[in-house]
């Protein structure tokens, strides 16, 4: 569960090491994100001067969680990071690869609407390993 406040490790190579969740985005009034939910972040902590900056907003995509996530065949998955990759503010990504592994969630993300899920299908392909 990503909440406002939330530490995250940004999983690709923007130019960011750890980011701060400033909203969960979705409709109504959720409080709480999952796998395959986007969020607003901001940098904390930035490794070289690439292409983001320091306290800037910026869309994120959670890709990994710490909590245990219930699959529909009935098996649980944790992993030990919560993890998420940038996007500006019209979806594009920021990064051209993906560090680790993304969960298998994130490839079937819903609750959004056909034009951002193909910008996020994209992600998938960069990365080494789906979980």
């Amino acid at each position: 569960m990503i909440q406002v406040g939330t530490r995250l490790k940004i999983a690709d190579n923007s130019g960011g090491r750890w980011s701060k969740c400033i909203k969960v985005l979705g409709k109504g009034n959720k409080k709480a994100g999952f796998v395959g939910n986007t969020i607003l972040v901001t940098v904390s902590k930035i490794l070289s001067q690439k292409k983001i900056k320091k306290r800037t907003i910026y869309l994120g995509l959670i890709i990994t969680l710490t909590r245990w996530v219930r699959r529909k065949e009935g098996s649980f998955i944790k992993f030990f990071l919560n993890q998420v990759v940038l996007f500006t503010k019209q979806y594009k990504f920021l990064g051209t690869r993906v560090y680790g592994i993304i969960a298998k969630e994130v490839h079937f993300c819903t609750g959004i609407d056909k034009k951002e899920r193909r910008y996020f299908q994209k992600i998938v392909s960069y990365s080494p390993l789906i979980v």
